[in-house]
Formats: C-alpha cells, sequence, structure tokens
C-alpha cells in the first residue's frame, strides 16, 4: 500500500499532474471569483458577472449569443439578463437588423462593474506573477500553452475557447495561433480535394 501511494503523489506520476491541475483550475477560479465579486451576498453574483463581461468583451449580444457564449441555456440567459436589466447593468431592445432578436448592451454602470471587475482580478493575478520569478513566469506560460495546443483538438474547440475571453484580435495568442492552423489545414485540405 505504501509503494502505492509513493507511486500516485511522485511528481512524474500523470495522476499527480491532473491532481495539481485540477487544485490550479479550482485556485485560479475561486480566487478569481473572490476578487472579482469580493461579496458574496452583494448585488452582483458571479453568473452575474460573467454574463456582463461577455457583453463587454463582445459588445451588443443576443440572448442567444450569450447563451452560447456561456454555455448556458437560453432560458438561463435570459434570466441573468432580466435581473441585470433589473439592477441597470444593462438595457435590451430589438435589433435593428432583425427586430425579432433583441440586443443586450452595457450601460454605463454595467462597464463601470466590468471594468472595476476586470481590475481587481488583473491586480490580484498580477501580484500572483510578480511574486514569481521571470523564468518561472515564463515556464507557467509556455506550459499552459503547450497543453492547450494540445488539448483543443478542433477548430470547434478553439471557437468556444475563445468565445470565453474575447481576445480574438491578439495574434499571439495561443488559441487564435490554433485557429490559424486549424484554418490553413482546412484550406490545404479543400485544396487537396479540388485536384
Amino acid at each position: 500500500m505504501i509503494a502505492v501511494e509513493q507511486e500516485m503523489t511522485s511528481r512524474d506520476c500523470n495522476e499527480y499532474t491532473e491532481m495539481v491541475a485540477e487544485v490550479f483550475v479550482d485556485t485560479i477560479r475561486k480566487s478569481a471569483i473572490k476578487s472579482a465579486c469580493p461579496d458574496p451576498d452583494g448585488e452582483i453574483t458571479q453568473a452575474l458577472m460573467e454574463c456582463l463581461q461577455y457583453v463587454y468583451l463582445h459588445g451588443a449580444s443576443p440572448i442567444r449569443q450569450i447563451a452560447a457564449g456561456l454555455e448556458i441555456s437560453l432560458s438561463a440567459a435570459s434570466q441573468l439578463v432580466d435581473r441585470l436589466v433589473k439592477k441597470n447593468m444593462v438595457t435590451r431592445s430589438q435589433s435593428k437588423s432583425d427586430r425579432r432578436l433583441t440586443q443586450v448592451e452595457l450601460t454605463e454602470a454595467g462597464q463601470t462593474a466590468v471594468r472595476e471587475m476586470r481590475q481587481r482580478k488583473t491586480e490580484w493575478f498580477d501580484s500572483i506573477l510578480e511574486a514569481m520569478s521571470p523564468s518561472h513566469r515564463r515556464a507557467l506560460r509556455d506550459s499552459l500553452e503547450s497543453f492547450l495546443a494540445l488539448a483543443l483538438e478542433t477548430r470547434d474547440d478553439a471557437d468556444r475557447a475563445c468565445v470565453r475571453c474575447g481576445m480574438g484580435n491578439v495574434q499571439s495568442c495561443i488559441i487564435n495561433k490554433l485557429k490559424n492552423k486549424y484554418n490553413t489545414t482546412q484550406q490545404v485540405s479543400r485544396e487537396e480535394s479540388g485536384r
């Protein structure tokens, strides 16, 4: 039994790496939430803040797009938007191009809330990174990028990840690099099949 436990906790064991990764993800998520929404009983919950941030990053959005981006049901997205409208954080209006669709836009109060949340989250994350040596910061970034390059196996996987962050125009982003690779591969495949 002791030999099995030692084998499972070896730093070279994949299971140990998986456990550390789970703790890492959980720590990032909980700490980011705590810094973004410092008052858990406050008016803005994590779910509301994620909805606000989505609209902040993507601009005026139909509820269907918000639901897809947050990977929640259409009714859950509609309920979040209703709560944000009541808090004067967003407005809901008919789309000019298609009157059947409603557009959700941030109010000034919503923009301020998101900017403040993003600032608090950035300050927390920066404080952790600044405590690390430059070589450890580079190693963390490089390892995360390598992991994502392997884990996001398809264009759809990369698109789902990209929708969450809103960094579609940052060419150095690993997800954008993956999407470009998938586009090039798809284009080459089409050209080869056309021959």
